[in-house]
C-alpha cells in the first residue's frame, strides 16, 4: 500500500468540504477522481500532496515515496531551453556517460596487457552495464519521444520562461512524465489536448510504472485508464472499482439499493409505529407494544441516499423543417496569413446528420466554423445553406456575449420576443439561479458562461448548429446533461470537441481536418480511431541478426582459429556499431518518436543490438589478451 487515508476531514473556515474519508492507494492503481466544479477534488489531490493539511484524520504515505504533482495551470518557470530543462531529468544518466568516456580515454593510455588496463577494462563493463540497465544512451531519445507525443517538439528550443501559461503547463507535464515517479497526481492533465496527444498520452501512461491519481473531465480518458473512480460529492468521497462507465452503472445500483432499504425501513418503521399507537393502552397488549417501541429505539436508521447537485437541463428544438442538405461547402478554400488551412474543402450535411470535425490543435477547425457562421467569407470557394435553415452558432471564446450586461438582460435583449419570467426561467433550467441573473456577464465563471452561450441558442429556433467546443469549462453532469440534449435533438449538427467521449457518443460522421484537406468518415470516434490505426500499423525496417555463441573454449585454444576469429569479430562489431546508429536515427526521427508503438519496437531492437555488440566487445578483448 502506497498511501492511506483515514477518517479525512477538510473545511475553509465553517464550510465542510469532506469530511470522513476513507480511502487507499495501491502500486498500480490508476484512480480517476470525478465530481461537479467545486466538489473538492483539487482540495483532496493538494492535502495528499502536502500542500494542505487535513483539518481532522489521518494520511498514511509509505516512506521514500516518490511523488509528482502536476497542478491545473501550473506557474512552470526556467531560464534553460524548453529541450535541456527535460533533459536535466536524467543527470545521473549524463554522469555515468561521462564517467564511461573517462575510463575510455583511460584506456587508450594504458597497455592492453598491462594488469592497469584490466582493471580499467572491469571498470568500463560496469559502468556500461549500469549505463543499459538505466538506459542512459537513450535520455535524448526519451526526451524527444515526449515531445513530440505531447506536440511540443517546435518549442524545444524555446526558453521556458517564454511560453505561454498553457504551454508552461504541459511542458510541465513533460518533465513529469520522464521523470515517472512512484506517485503521479494529475490535475486536468488533458485540458486542451487534441486527439492525436491524447492517444499517445494514454499509451504512455498505461504500462502501470505510475501510480496514477487523476482529476479528469475527459470521460474517454478516464475509460481508457482507470482501474477505480473516487467520487467527490455530498462531502465525501466514494470509491467503485472500474473504469468511468462502469461506476456510472455501479453508483447507480448502490442508489437504487440503497433507496430500496431505506423505503423498506420506513415501512417497517411505519408498522412498528402504527402497531405500538394501537395497543400501547390496551392493558393486554400493552408488554407487547413497549417491546416494540424498544426494538424501534435500538434500531440502525437508514439514510435516504443523498440526491446529487441537480445538473442543468439542455434542451434543443426548433418549428420548421429545413432542406434537405442544411450545409454545403464546394471548393472552399480558408488561409490565415500565408498559411493555407484547407484547399478545396467539399463537405454535404443531410438533414438530421451529427458531423464531428477533428483535427490537430492548430489546424483551423475554428476558423472554418466561423467562415461556415458567417463572421467571415470563405477566401474562394462556396458555403451554401439550404432553405429555411435556422443557424445557432455557439462560439467557445463567447464574444456574442457583453461582460457589462446582467445576466437577465444578456438573453432578454436578444430574446425579446420572451417575457421576465421566461427569461428566468430558461436560466435557471441551465443552472443560472436568481443569485446569479443580476450578474455581471464579466463575474461569471467559464462555466457559467458556457451555460449562458448555450441557454442562448436554447431560445432561438434552431435548426442547424454550429458547436465549437461546447463543452470546455462544463462539469460532467453538465457535459452529460449537454450530450443528451443532443443526442435527442432531430436537427442538424456540425461541431468542433475535444471531448472524445462527447464525440463518440453525439456523432454519427467524421470530418478530419489535416494537411489542408478534409476527410469525411462515417461512424463514430471509435470508428474513426480505429481506422486510423489499422491504417499506422508499424512496419520493422530493420531486423537484428540473432546472437551467435562464440565463446568455445575450443575455438579459443586453437591459435589458427583465434586470429580467424578475431577478423571476424571485427567485421562483426563495424556491423553492429552501424546498426545502431541506424536504429538512433530512427528513434529520433517524427514518425517513430511520436509513435509509441513504433518507438517501443525500434527500442526493442536496440536493446537487442546492444546487447550483441557489448558480448562482441568482451569476447574480442579476451582473445586479444590471450
Amino acid at each position: 500500500m502506497l498511501l492511506q487515508i483515514k477518517s479525512a476531514e477538510f473545511r475553509y473556515g465553517d464550510a465542510i468540504i469532506f469530511k470522513n474519508v476513507n480511502l487507499d492507494v495501491n502500486e498500480g492503481d490508476c484512480i480517476g477522481i470525478v465530481g461537479a466544479n467545486g466538489a473538492g477534488k483539487s482540495t483532496l489531490l493538494n492535502c495528499i500532496a502536502g500542500q494542505l493539511q487535513l483539518f481532522d484524520g489521518t494520511l498514511s504515505i509509505r516512506g521514500n515515496l516518490s511523488v509528482g504533482y502536476l497542478r491545473q495551470n501550473c506557474d512552470f518557470d526556467s531560464s534553460n531551453t524548453l529541450f535541456d530543462e527535460l533533459l536535466s531529468v536524467f543527470s545521473h544518466q549524463y554522469e555515468l556517460l561521462e564517467q564511461i568516456k573517462a575510463v575510455s580515454d583511460s584506456m587508450s593510455r594504458v597497455s592492453p596487457y598491462s594488469h592497469e588496463y584490466r582493471v580499467l577494462a572491469e571498470k568500463y563493463h560496469r559502468l556500461n552495464v549500469e549505463a543499459d540497465v538505466e538506459e542512459a544512451y537513450n535520455s535524448e531519445v526519451k526526451v524527444r519521444t515526449v515531445l513530440n507525443g505531447m506536440g511540443m517538439a517546435e518549442f524545444a528550443s524555446h526558453m521556458v520562461s517564454t511560453l505561454s501559461g498553457g504551454e508552461k503547463t504541459k511542458a510541465a507535464l513533460c518533465k513529469l512524465l520522464l521523470q515517472r515517479p512512484e506517485l503521479m497526481i494529475l490535475d486536468e492533465p488533458t485540458n486542451h489536448l487534441d486527439y492525436k496527444t491524447l492517444d499517445w498520452l494514454e499509451n504512455f501512461l498505461s504500462d502501470k510504472k505510475s501510480t496514477l491519481l487523476i482529476v479528469s473531465h475527459d470521460r474517454y480518458f478516464l475509460d481508457k485508464l482507470c482501474t477505480s473512480v473516487w467520487d467527490v460529492c455530498n462531502h465525501t468521497v466514494t470509491a467503485y472499482n472500474g473504469n468511468y462507465t462502469k461506476y456510472k452503472l455501479l453508483k447507480e445500483e448502490r442508489r437504487k439499493a440503497q433507496l430500496a432499504a431505506y423505503e423498506k425501513q420506513q415501512r417497517e418503521i411505519a408498522k412498528l409505529q402504527n402497531y405500538i399507537a394501537r395497543n400501547k393502552v390496551r392493558a393486554s397488549t400493552a408488554d407487547m407494544a413497549k417491546s416494540r417501541e424498544k426494538a424501534l429505539l435500538r434500531m440502525d436508521m437508514a439514510e435516504a441516499p443523498s440526491k446529487d447537485e441537480r445538473p442543468p437541463k439542455f434542451g434543443f428544438s426548433y418549428t420548421s423543417e429545413p432542406s434537405e442538405f442544411p450545409l454545403t461547402l464546394r471548393n472552399v478554400e480558408l488561409k490565415f496569413l500565408d498559411k493555407v488551412l484547407l484547399k478545396e474543402g467539399n463537405l454535404q450535411l443531410r438533414r438530421g446528420q451529427k458531423m464531428a470535425l477533428l483535427g490537430l490543435n492548430g489546424v483551423g477547425k475554428t476558423s472554418l466554423i466561423k467562415r461556415i457562421a458567417a463572421f467571415n467569407p470563405a477566401d474562394s470557394g462556396k458555403i451554401i445553406f439550404g432553405k429555411n435553415v435556422r443557424l445557432g452558432y455557439y462560439d467557445q471564446e463567447n464574444i456574442n456575449l457583453d461582460g457589462n450586461l446582467r445576466v437577465l438582460d444578456q438573453l432578454w435583449f436578444d430574446n425579446t420576443r420572451m417575457s421576465q419570467t421566461e427569461v428566468r426561467s430558461l436560466l435557471a433550467e441551465v443552472g443560472l439561479g436568481a443569485d446569479d441573473v443580476y450578474k455581471r456577464v464579466s463575474e461569471l465563471s467559464g462555466g457559467e458562461r458556457a451555460k449562458l452561450g448555450i441557454a442562448m441558442i436554447m431560445a432561438k429556433d434552431c435548426n442547424l448548429l454550429l458547436l465549437d467546443e461546447p463543452t470546455n469549462h462544463l462539469d460532467l453532469p453538465s457535459r452529460e446533461a449537454l450530450e443528451d440534449a443532443l443526442k435527442t435533438y432531430t436537427g442538424t449538427i456540425l461541431f468542433v470537441s475535444h471531448d472524445r467521449y462527447f464525440v463518440n457518443s453525439v456523432s454519427d460522421c467524421i470530418a478530419e481536418l489535416a494537411d489542408g484537406t478534409l476527410t469525411l468518415q462515417q461512424g463514430n470516434y471509435d470508428d474513426f480511431i480505429s481506422r486510423k490505426r489499422a491504417a499506422e500499423q508499424p512496419v520493422s525496417s530493420v531486423k537484428p541478426k540473432p546472437v551467435t555463441n562464440y565463446r568455445s573454449p575450443k575455438q579459443r585454444a586453437e591459435a589458427a582459429n583465434r586470429a580467424r576469429r578475431l577478423k571476424e569479430l571485427e567485421s562483426r562489431i563495424t556491423d553492429l556499431e552501424q546498426m545502431t546508429a541506424l536504429l538512433n536515427e530512427q528513434m529520433v526521427s517524427t514518425e517513430v518518436a511520436s509513435d509509441y508503438v513504433k518507438l517501443s519496437a525500434v527500442m526493442k531492437q536496440l536493446s537487442q543490438v546492444e546487447q550483441e555488440l557489448e558480448l562482441t566487445l568482451s569476447e574480442w578483448e579476451k582473445l586479444s589478451l590471450e
